[in-house]
């Protein structure tokens, strides 16, 4: 059986709509109505975790580091992706600076 893998533009629609389910059970909702503060503690905690993360594979070189890496990156982009729900900026504005920046000479 294969995985099902989702994008990015589809993640991001599925925590756009979970930001709006305020009053429920939805973690992505709880940090949305925390504001901007608490959104950003949580990206630069995750962005940190990265780091160690990163220097942790680099030194060991083994699955369980590799794992651990790829799970905090998961971590810093869930909660970048929040971030900009709650800043109203769209992942395809995003994109398109990415596109720009690569396409420059």
């Amino acid at each position: 059986m294969s995985e099902i893998k989702l994008t990015f533009e589809e993640i991001f629609v599925i925590l756009k709509q979970r930001a709006t389910t305020l009053g429920k059970n939805s973690y992505t909702a709880d940090l949305i109505k925390g504001g901007v503060e608490k959104i950003t503690r949580k990206v630069g905690e995750e962005a940190v975790e990265v780091v160690i993360a990163a220097f942790l594979n680099d030194k060991n070189r083994n699955q369980k580091t590799r794992e651990d890496l790829a799970g905090e990156v998961c971590d810093l982009f869930y909660h970048t992706l929040v971030l900009l729900i709650s800043q109203n900026i769209e992942l395809d504005e995003i994109l398109s600076e990415l596109t720009k920046r690569n396409n420059r000479k």
